[in-house]
């Protein structure tokens, strides 16, 4: 019997789904911007710059905006949820196999996951973070099987950082080529780690695989769909359920 234990440290970029209003603004000296609005402090604004050479956070007060804008920036400001922080997540994968004769494969996997508030000063609020497990099949290389889904609860104080230890999985696959000989079964391939609010919303979302994560990029909604779509449950590559 051969025994390969390996383990894996993901760090795949996080998507963050919960998004602020877009719109175009101009500066005081009549810079025109489109900004992503992240939050209204007083008579500060703090927002992303959107763009070719977007996605930088500034904080800015608001008299460097022209009037226009800066009614524009109050009124949009108005039905801005709470800001959240951001947050450093990192997965980390334990896939133990275990040979059968010449091509049979069992394999048993488990995660370790690490998330931390990387803000100094804000809370991050009650939430859930659900770990989805896909496998893949030789024979349908560019599927998705949702093999199982851990969750567990978060809420973390400003620097604060939790660890779960997440039970995972078994299964039994042919490792040899695909073709008319391979027996089939589903080998661990990937995960999508989301992190909900008490409501349900999608706060944020992480994956180790590039696929899904054009997907949920494409179209936010995925994330949630994926989430909610049960085990055993097979998805093209598109996420979409195959009938």
């Amino acid at each position: 019997m051969k025994l390969n234990h390996l383990l894996l440290i993901l760090t795949a970029t996080s998507l963050p789904v919960l998004a602020g209003p877009v719109f175009d603004v101009r500066s005081s000296d009549g810079k025109a911007l489109k900004i992503e609005l992240l939050e209204v402090s007083g008579e500060n604004v703090t927002f992303s710059t959107v763009g070719e050479k977007g996605g930088k956070e500034h904080t800015l007060a608001m008299n460097r905006f022209d009037p226009d804008s800066q009614k524009k920036i109050l009124d949009e400001g108005k039905d801005l949820p709470p800001r959240l922080p951001k947050l450093d997540i990192e997965v980390v994968v334990s896939k133990k196999k275990d040979k059968e004769g010449y091509y049979m494969v069992n394999q048993t996997v488990a995660a370790r996951v690490k998330v931390k508030n990387a803000s100094t000063r804000i809370a991050f609020p009650k939430s859930t973070v659900h770990l989805t497990y896909f496998g893949r099949n030789r024979r349908n290389p560019e599927n998705y099987k949702i093999m199982a889904r851990k969750t567990f609860e978060c809420e973390l104080a400003a620097s604060a950082q939790t660890e779960e230890a997440l039970e995972g999985f078994k299964t039994r696959y042919d490792s040899d080529n695909a073709g008319y000989n391979n027996l089939g079964g589903y080998e661990y391939d990937s995960y999508l780690l989301v992190i909900t609010d008490p409501a349900g919303n999608v706060i944020e979302a992480k994956t180790s695989d590039a696929g899904i994560r054009a997907q949920i990029a494409k179209e936010r909604s995925k994330a949630s769909t994926v989430n909610k779509t049960s085990v055993n449950t097979v998805l093209n590559k598109d996420l979409v359920e195959l009938k």
